[in-house]
């Protein structure tokens, strides 16, 4: 059994494939929501841009390409 395995990073059953993948979409969801809200107080606040839009803007970057990419590679 490989180290990995041991500390509990099997590949797991479908189950717990599903489970994983939900709560990753809702902490997706969690964290883009609240960029947002921070980032529009900051604008709205001090007129400018400010760093949490730009972390904001680059996860949605990667976010998005990266979807784009593995829905036309793996045919979805």
């Amino acid at each position: 059994m490989s180290y990995l395995n041991r500390m509990g990073f099997d590949k797991g059953d479908e189950r717990e494939l599903s489970i994983s993948l939900y709560s990753a979409r809702i902490a997706w969801i969690f964290t883009t929501i609240i960029l947002v809200v921070w980032s529009l107080k900051d604008i709205l606040s001090t007129g400018s841009l400010s760093f949490q839009f730009v972390v904001f803007s680059a996860s949605q970057t990667v976010f998005w390409t990266s979807y784009l990419y593995y829905k036309r590679k793996l045919g979805g």
